[in-house]
């Protein structure tokens, strides 16, 4: 099974540490916005990973901060 099963065509064009999922406590650094905002504003970008770990993917932190 191929990645690109699983990922938009936009992802696919991404650096590889971009597709990393961060812990919300990273994610709340490298956008420099709180975890609660980040849930609240960007509840499309969340990953549940298992019932209670949940993060964002970097490229996605990253990309929310430059806003």
């Amino acid at each position: 099974m191929s990645i690109s099963k699983h990922l938009p065509d936009e992802l696919l064009k991404w650096p590889v540490e971009w597709l990393r999922i961060a812990e919300p406590e990273e994610a709340e650094h490298l956008s420099s916005t709180s975890w609660d905002t980040l849930q609240r504003n960007h509840p499309d970008k969340i990953i549940r990973l298992s019932k209670r770990r949940v993060g964002i993917r970097v490229g996605h932190a990253l990309m929310l901060a430059a806003k």
